[in-house]
């Protein structure tokens, strides 16, 4: 009788276990946002019925259906070159960036992930990123594109004190930092 208590215990305390350590998974609709801002993370469908992400959006979107089948993989793959990183890493103290994508876009599929990935193992917070997701005719319901001059995506942009230093256009060649590398070594620092 003992042993089959213990047995009872052991099997309760492996299911709490588990069941504390699930991930939990958020959903969110077109209604919904991350919270902070009711225009962030938005979802709208095209004509041809997929849904993509418009306007502001933040990685929380990124966690979620169908945009994590795509970003999580490409998330996992890239291995930012070290020896790029150490140099690229200094020169990041107070850059920012913006990043204008689309999430139906291969080349916003591929280069955004690694834009988080190079961000991530710089110990850059997100703060520093503003990422706008825009339709295939490269709009958003609000016109915040225009200003940026916008000709393919994902585009993005490197500032220093709030001053445009650079910008990688569609494909970063040979590879995101780097482009990055490249930007910052030549543009003057203020």
């Amino acid at each position: 009788m003992l042993k089959l208590s213990y047995r009872l215990l052991f099997v309760t305390v492996l299911a709490l276990g588990a069941s504390a350590c699930a991930r939990q998974t958020t959903t969110y609709s077109s209604s919904e946002t991350s919270g902070i801002n009711p225009n962030e993370n938005r979802e709208e469908k095209t004509k041809s019925g997929e849904t993509i992400l418009i306007g502001p959006t933040t990685r929380i979107a990124y966690e979620k259906e169908p945009y994590s089948s795509w970003f999580h993989p490409a998330y996992m793959r890239y291995q930012p070159n070290a020896k790029i990183m150490e140099e690229l890493q200094p020169l990041l103290q107070g850059i920012s960036f913006k990043a204008l994508t689309g999430s139906w876009c291969m080349d916003s599929q591929r280069e955004l992930p690694r834009l988080y990935k190079v961000m991530d193992q710089a110990r850059i917070p997100y703060s520093r990123l503003e990422v706008i997701s825009l339709r295939e005719d490269k709009t958003t319901p609000t016109g915040e594109e225009k200003a940026y001059n916008i000709t393919a995506v994902p585009t993005i942009i490197l500032y220093r004190n709030g001053q445009e230093v650079g910008r990688i256009v569609e494909t970063a060649y040979p590879t995101l930092e780097m482009n990055m590398l490249t930007i910052l070594k030549g543009a003057p620092k203020k």
